[in-house]
């Protein structure tokens, strides 16, 4: 893409919900370093799902209670899934006995919400801590214990909740997708590093009920200054909706490297969300059938899912 430049796009569909936040991303190793200057959570929504907030889960944990810091972030983001009471506040919401939510949830208990998810690390509260407030640490490293908890996400304690405790009777979310963090930036130089590696973590929107065919690609006028792969760039989306699946999240490595035609100046790398190849999409239609939709016919954010910021130095 040439210095500059910037695109939009748009896309036909159902809902998707797209998790913004604002990286830097360098040092081309193993695991990326990534710094967070901003931890915005705005989320861009349709078919009236149940209202998006920005708030974290921090809401209610005040640092001025705690005398040592550290205490404070193991606190902060602790799942606390014990206390959400989502079945007593749906039984409150829709009117009806306690004892009757399992079935309209066709579910067995609260706890089968989350329990096909990882074990939750011992740190994870101080990495999603650090991950939402600006701090760098390498993120390519992190595992799917970490990645696969929805409380990983902004948004999810205010937004993603209330799918369960203010339930629709009338509504359901076929599908939809985020992207976190969904903005990067970086510096590259001709006569010096030419490559960076970053990392998004794409997952399920928040209700989605179905398994979405994914494929992630550059835009052409991306590749036409940056060499870019993306792995996996095809993938499935499990369901997160009445309870969340094993996969309903994946972590994308995106590796470029600047070409030698390139000239100084800034570039946006975009990201488009497209329907797979046609032997995987007929390989999932036909073992989902009617649960299975392409991510890509998604009521898409008028922007790129996720877009990299490039400056190009001498």
């Amino acid at each position: 893409m040439g210095a500059g430049k910037s695109a939009v796009i748009a896309a036909l569909a159902i809902a998707v919900v797209v998790v913004a936040a604002v990286f830097i991303f360098n040092q081309p190793s193993k695991s990326p370093l990534m710094t967070l200057p901003d931890s915005s959570g705005d989320a861009v929504v349709a078919d009236n799902p149940p209202a998006a907030g920005k708030e974290q889960a921090t809401a209610e944990i005040n640092p001025s209670s705690y005398a040592i810091r550290q205490r404070y972030f193991e606190e902060a983001f602790v799942p606390r899934r014990e206390q959400y009471d989502l079945f007593e506040k749906a039984a409150k919401f829709l009117g009806i006995p306690l004892e009757k939510v399992p079935e309209y949830f066709s579910l067995e208990s609260e706890k089968e919400i989350f329990e096909q998810l990882p074990s939750v690390p011992k740190d994870f509260s101080e990495i999603a801590y650090l991950l939402a407030s600006g701090r760098s640490y390498e993120i390519e490293g992190l595992s799917e214990g970490y990645f696969l908890q929805p409380e990983f996400y902004p948004g999810f304690s205010d937004n993603g909740i209330k799918y369960w405790t203010e339930p629709n009777p009338n509504y359901w979310t076929t599908n939809g997708y985020g992207a976190y963090p969904a903005d990067q930036f970086d510096t590259l130089s001709k006569s010096g590093r030419k490559e960076f590696v970053a990392v998004v973590f794409f997952y399920s929107g928040y209700g989605v009920q179905t398994y979405q065919g994914t494929t992630i690609i550059p835009t052409a006028e991306s590749l036409e200054y940056f060499d870019i792969k993306v792995e996996p760039n095809t993938f499935l989306l499990d369901p997160t909706f009445p309870k969340f699946s094993g996969d309903w999240a994946r972590k994308i490595v995106i590796r470029g490297t600047l070409k030698e035609n390139a000239p100084p100046g800034d570039y946006t790398i975009g990201f488009l969300v497209v329907p797979p190849p046609k032997e995987k999409r007929e390989e999932w239609a036909f073992k989902y059938r009617n649960l299975y939709f392409d991510a890509a016919s998604s009521v898409a954010p008028s922007r790129f899912p996720f877009q990299f910021f490039v400056t190009v130095v001498e």
